[in-house]
């Protein structure tokens, strides 16, 4: 009886694992979408990938974004503050903690470069992401220091 159960364990264990691999591939699919979508300087397709009611903390503000209009109107904002030479965001490696069968969490760190290469801005960031329906959508923005976010 004991080796059953040793067994069963082990069995939820890797099926455990494997649900969390392609959790964590799912989301960072979602996260890729939005962050495609930010690059291409489209603030609409960027509200497309968030959760209504959604929250975007940065070392400036904490902004309530109730709904996709007002996603889209923050990103308008930030997009139209972006340095004239900026050209593209590169990150570093991201990590998909999973906090719950529909809730994720994306971390790492990116900067804004320029065409030749340069860092405009370096940047942390930890995005906070919730299953709803089939798609993964963000319910938190939280950009802060490059060397800041969970396990730094």
């Amino acid at each position: 009886m004991i080796d059953e159960e040793g067994a069963a364990r082990r069995r939820l264990s890797r099926r455990e694992k494997l649900m969390q691999q392609q959790t964590a591939g799912e989301v960072l699919e979602a996260f890729e979408r939005y962050t495609q979508a930010f690059q291409a300087l489209d603030p609409r397709a960027v509200a497309r990938h968030f959760h209504e009611p959604a929250l975007f903390i940065t070392p400036k503000e904490i902004r309530a974004l109730p709904t996709a209009a007002a996603v889209e109107q923050a990103y308008a904002q930030v997009m139209a503050d972006l340095p004239p030479d900026y050209a593209r965001t590169e990150f570093g490696p991201l990590s998909v903690h999973r906090l719950g069968d529909d809730l994720a969490m994306v971390s790492g760190s990116g900067a804004w470069k320029t065409a030749d290469d340069k860092d405009l801005m370096p940047f942390g960031m930890t995005y906070t992401l919730r299953l709803t329906g089939q798609a993964w959508r963000i319910a938190v923005v939280a950009i802060h220091a490059p060397d800041g976010g969970p396990g730094r």
